[in-house]
């Protein structure tokens, strides 16, 4: 049995935090923390929610097949806080906010988190390792960026007619650059201050299809350390959340 009660405006901010493209999800709760992880062939995003450990009844795996549903009956709920229990993966999930109670079908299968073992296997590596290397390839540039310009991209989904995104960090310079479009088409630059920059005295660029939109819109505001390399995928991190954005092959 999972059981767990949270703020409810904390679980709508942390249910609607994984993009507009994931539709169920699979939770898992321990100690004091909510953590979220879905992952594709173009993105992987762990997410992760801080509640008071009292809050926390049961730890355990929670999941929900219909994510958009309940932050529905969150939003529409009359209490500050909402109270998820689930038997197990599969079973049925009930949400309770005050007077109400969604009670609704959950799958044994998760979609949104069948790549995840996969993929933190490869991630977690990185992760061990500094962000200095994924598989056989050198992560040499790093540094602090406000992603307020990088989550602007996700507003300009509509603008191009075949996105096309190169980044390039140079840490020498302490410059984080995104150009939009090819040559003789539309084109739309943005520069960044990359701050505590380390890394080579040389450009360190990658290229990235149309799903850089949407995924960077799953951005905090605020700050991210960034990472990337030569042909790598952009590894960004905010506080213990993890968004990597694969490279075009």
């Amino acid at each position: 049995m999972t059981d767990f009660t949270v703020d409810r405006k904390k679980a709508i901010a942390f249910l609607s935090s994984f993009g507009e493209s994931v539709e169920d999800l699979l939770v898992m709760v321990a100690g004091a923390r909510l953590t979220g992880t879905v992952a594709n062939s173009q993105f992987f995003l762990r997410k992760q929610a801080v509640i008071p450990p009292i809050q926390i009844q049961s730890d355990g795996k929670l999941g929900v097949s219909d994510l958009k549903k309940v932050v529905q009956f969150c939003k529409k709920g009359n209490n500050e806080l909402v109270r998820f229990t689930q038997q197990d993966v599969g079973k049925q999930l009930t949400v309770r906010c005050g007077g109400m109670t969604l009670k609704i079908p959950t799958m044994k299968e998760i979609g949104s988190h069948a790549a995840v073992p996969a993929a933190e296997k490869v991630y977690g590596k990185v992760e061990e390792n500094m962000f200095t290397s994924l598989k056989d390839k050198e992560i040499e540039g790093h540094g602090e960026i406000n992603v307020t310009n990088l989550k602007s991209l996700s507003g300009f989904q509509n603008f191009f007619t075949y996105p096309n995104f190169l980044i390039s960090i140079h840490p020498e310079e302490g410059e984080f650059f995104i150009k939009a479009g090819k040559q003789g088409t539309m084109q739309l630059t943005i520069d960044t201050v990359l701050d505590n920059a380390q890394g080579p005295n040389k450009r360190l660029e990658s290229r990235f299809g149309k799903w850089l939109m949407p995924c960077v819109a799953v951005l905090d505001g605020g700050n991210a350390n960034v990472h990337m390399g030569e042909d790598t995928s952009l590894f960004l991190v905010q506080n213990d959340n993890l968004l990597v954005v694969k490279n075009e092959a």
